[in-house]
């Protein structure tokens, strides 16, 4: 019979012997076009039974795997890992569990006492016959099976399935299989070529097919940032579900894993073991439906939270698992944060609206936004009536190419100049050498500009050890993945920001401190003291209060810096936080910031109507700021067009030319834009 389900978090896991972690930049030139474009220093995790390509991972989380290397459960190799580095464990598993457990599904960390522990030994020999076929290689090797490369008596090319006994489970589950591929005949599946027994074991073999996962081949068209291609690629992959449907088959184990873009673009649905009819269900529940927990659609998710047996999978149950795809080949991101503990993601998941783009970093996509937070929906009632409904809403998005975006000649002037300015003579003087520096690293990230990412590094040396110029120099060293430099920069901001009393100031440093360790989390980089000294300080920062004591203005940044330090897990939400969020709005006296932040941390729409109704700035750079944080918010646009109706007649005596062009540069990447770490 099949493995038990194990707990995940008591489970000894170790990577098998036979893993192993090569640079991209050591694969064959076949392989590297194939991948494309990635982030420097990443690599592929290579077994056998995997295509080279279908495992990407970035350089700090190959070194958290190598963790594994000897058995572990999932939270002692964060802690070792993380204490190595000088992180904060507790914020690291957060950040790499989402990782961690898919790697675990995808059997590349494997329990300690499984057979996948191993290295695998092939129960077949290469020129060996079976069933007709001639083994070429072992391509993977499973708990319960083998997938070989093999050769029909024609010469073709075939994936050869076989289990490793006659275990009945087992066998019913390749019997399915071949049942369900025969019915596709070979529809966005490989092509059934035999199935049977032989030698008492069961087989399935069906065409080889040759590509990459759909998860990898949208990493490579979003660093195109060609967004006509990624749709092609989504509204491929969504078709391909819509006539799996119309075939009257659900797969039942959504993933990218599960699902190869060929070498001629289509796309092509692997693995039918969990597959079932849509008409066949005999029953409201189903005790063996499985899956990916970030794949659950809401009464999945409610029934497990619930303790119940899951309900059975239907069509708009997998409609909701396929968004949930689409949505992460779209933006590389899940729809929610997905947090370490498997009880708070269900509960998201029965309870949360998918972030908009713009909330993820990602630019805002409103249309293609609105197709799939409508199969998002919380109720099947709510989705599309079947997938061939949203592939179609999918595919009728207008990507007509848009003229670039206009903006007031005066503020285009007065950016081009300030752009020419840091680009050209380094001289600053040390009164504008952190705006210059700042300014130089938001251009030259809005304009994809080495040159002037150079220049603000060079402009923010001139700029002393203070807190603000540290903060800069360390977002200027992570933006070149200079991690040296990076940790540098933040212990220069520790020793400056130490030596601030209690007050605005510290407050102000704080937050910049927030920032620096949400982006750092989990990344080679020592921010343990840095966390440390935040937590404490806020504590003395923070004033005693009563119930009934009036909320201020000291009370709107205290409470400002908590939310920022809890976004970036340096402490815990306290009990008494929502209380004195609802003193805040009770006295009015909160902004934009503070309840766009307490609508991240807390999940609570009431927070977001706030932000959405409360005064914004006088002052015109703080306005646009105040409004392109609304952007990020809600995803709508018309708050960027707001923005832009800043610099309408900008620069003038109330916006400067400094201004102006910060916040031109901010409106090129408005879901990415963020407040400089000085006054504006």
């Amino acid at each position: 019979m099949t493995e038990a389900p194990r707990d995940i978090a008591t489970t000894q896991f170790i990577l098998p012997p036979d893993a192993k972690f090569l640079p991209v930049s050591a694969l064959s030139a076949r392989l590297r076009t194939k991948i494309g474009l990635v982030e420097e220093g990443q690599s592929v995790i290579t077994r056998q039974g995997f295509r080279v390509t279908t495992r990407l991972v970035p350089g700090p989380l190959a070194d958290l795997i190598s963790e594994f290397r000897e058995p572990s459960r999932l939270t002692d190799a964060v802690l070792r890992f993380a204490r190595s580095r000088g992180q904060d464990p507790f914020s690291t598993l957060d950040i790499a569990f989402d990782a961690l457990a898919t790697l675990v599904e995808a059997r590349i960390l494997v329990p300690q006492d499984s057979r996948d522990a191993a290295a695998p030994v092939p129960g077949l020999g290469a020129g060996e016959e079976f069933a007709g076929f001639e083994i070429e290689a072992l391509v993977r090797s499973l708990e319960d099976s083998e997938v070989y490369r093999a050769r029909s008596r024609r010469g073709e090319s075939a994936a050869l399935k076989i289990t490793r006994d006659g275990r009945p489970a087992v066998v019913a589950m390749f019997a399915n299989e071949a049942r369900m591929l025969d019915r596709l005949g070979g529809i966005d599946t490989p092509k059934l070529l035999e199935h049977g027994m032989e030698r008492e074991r069961a087989y399935i073999a069906m065409e080889w097919c040759d590509g990459v996962s759909i998860g990898t081949a949208a990493q490579q068209t979003r660093a195109t940032r060609d967004r006509r291609r990624l749709h092609g690629l989504v509204s491929r992959m969504l078709n391909a579900y819509a006539r799996l449907h119309k075939n009257g088959v659900l797969h039942g184990d959504i993933h990218p894993g599960n699902c190869l873009v060929r070498d001629d673009g289509r796309v092509t649905i692997l693995d039918f073991g969990n597959a079932r009819l849509i008409d066949g269900a005999d029953s409201a529940v189903d005790p063996a439906r499985a899956g990916i927990p970030q794949f659950h659609d809401p009464l999945m998710a409610g029934a497990l939270l619930a303790g119940k047996l899951p309900p059975a999978a239907t069509p708009a149950s997998e409609q909701y698992a396929i968004a949930v795809l689409a949505y992460l080949l779209l933006t590389g991101l899940h729809p929610l944060e997905a947090p370490a503990v498997q009880d708070e993601l269900l509960r998201r998941i029965t309870e949360r609206a998918p972030l908009p783009f713009a909330a993820r970093g990602v630019g805002a996509w409103s249309e293609v936004e609105a197709v799939i937070g409508r199969a998002l929906a919380k109720t099947p009632d709510e989705r599309f009536c079947d997938v061939a409904a949203m592939a179609r809403a999918f595919a009728a998005v207008d990507m007509a190419p848009r003229g670039p975006l206009r903006y007031p000649d005066a503020a285009q002037r007065a950016f081009d100049a300030a752009v020419e300015s840091v680009r050209g003579s380094l001289e600053s003087s040390a009164e504008f050498a952190c705006e210059d520096a700042w300014f130089a690293l938001r251009a030259a990230l809005a304009l994809d500009d080495a040159e002037l990412l150079a220049a603000a590094d060079i402009r923010v040396t001139r700029g002393g050890p203070g807190w603000a110029t540290q903060s800069i120099a360390a977002n200027i060293a992570r933006a070149g993945s200079d991690n040296r430099s990076e940790a540098r920069a933040i212990r220069a901001f520790l020793a400056a920001a130490e030596k601030l009393p209690n007050g605005p100031e510290l407050a102000s440093a704080m937050l910049a401190a927030a920032a620096i360790l949400e982006a750092t989390l989990l990344r080679n980089v020592d921010t343990v003291p840095l966390a440390s000294w935040a937590a404490h300080r806020l504590n003395g920062l923070m004033r005693v209060r009563r119930t009934e004591h009036e909320p201020d203005a000291s009370d709107l940044l205290s409470t400002y810096v908590e939310l920022s330090l809890v976004k970036a897990r340096v402490v815990a939400a306290p009990d008494d936080l929502r209380t004195r969020l609802n003193l805040l709005s009770e006295s009015q006296a909160a902004d934009v910031w503070l309840w766009a932040l307490a609508h991240e941390v807390c999940a609570d729409d009431r927070f977001k109507a706030l932000a959405l109704a409360a005064k914004l700035p006088r002052t015109p750079l703080r306005r646009g700021f105040a409004l392109l944080r609304l952007h990020q918010l809600t995803g709508e646009l018309h708050w960027v067009k707001e923005a832009r109706r800043v610099l309408a007649r900008a620069p003038n005596g109330r916006i400067s030319e400094r201004a102006t062009a910060l916040l031109m540069a901010e409106l090129k990447a408005p879901e990415k834009a963020i407040p400089p770490p000085f006054a504006i």
